[in-house]
């Protein structure tokens, strides 16, 4: 049913087009309110309100790999800015991924950032072999960066406590740093995507 034509008769609205971006119009806002789930999850909440008592929304991005969700990102601070003395990033996963298929994804970013010695690539396999775990969808990792140390949470236990500055900062800029493999997505998660 066609409800409107332009006089050239070419554009046409119609009411299934209405129909349509309803449904995208909502679709967005289940999206919005899963992305809300992700910081208001209330073991996330308590962990994060342990060390970053008084935290602040920088911004939140959602990464995609081949039009699929992967997993929800949010960042906060005690400022509400980025960079900040105090900062997390949360991730909110929407697949199921083994462990080993997160400790190759984090070196490969690792190595796009380092090079890295035989010898460090072997440390750094053996940390993040004790760092992570399987992943099932709805999991949560929390992953902070406080002053002089980082402490990382998988659900509620916590996986890795270190003082490794060059790895913290190698870590975070998998999704902080200006050129990461998704920009659009590294902007949103900084809040400067308006």
């Amino acid at each position: 049913m066609v409800l409107w034509i332009y006089k050239n008769g070419r554009v046409r609205i119609t009411l299934r087009f209405i129909i349509l971006l309803f449904l995208l119009f909502n679709t967005n806002i289940a999206l919005s309110e899963n992305q809300n789930q992700v910081f208001k999850n209330k073991i996330s909440e308590t962990i994060l309100e342990k060390f970053i008592p008084n935290y602040k929304l920088v911004g939140r991005a959602t990464y995609k790999f081949l039009l699929l969700d992967i997993y929800y990102a949010t960042l906060i601070s005690e400022t509400g800015y980025y960079p900040s003395d105090k900062f997390a990033l949360i991730l909110s996963y929407n697949r199921d991924f083994t462990k080993k298929s997160v400790v190759e994804e984090t070196i490969k970013q690792l190595k796009i950032q380092k090079q890295y010695s035989d010898k460090e690539l072997i440390e750094l396999k053996e940390l993040l072999n004790k760092t992570f775990r399987p992943i099932k969808k709805n999991d949560h990792f929390i992953a902070m960066k406080l002053k002089d140390k980082g402490i990382f949470y998988f659900k509620d236990e916590k996986v890795l406590e270190t003082k490794d500055m060059e790895f913290l900062n190698l870590f975070f800029n998998i999704w902080l740093r200006e050129d990461s493999e998704d920009p659009n997505f590294t902007k949103s998660l900084l809040g400067k995507d308006n």
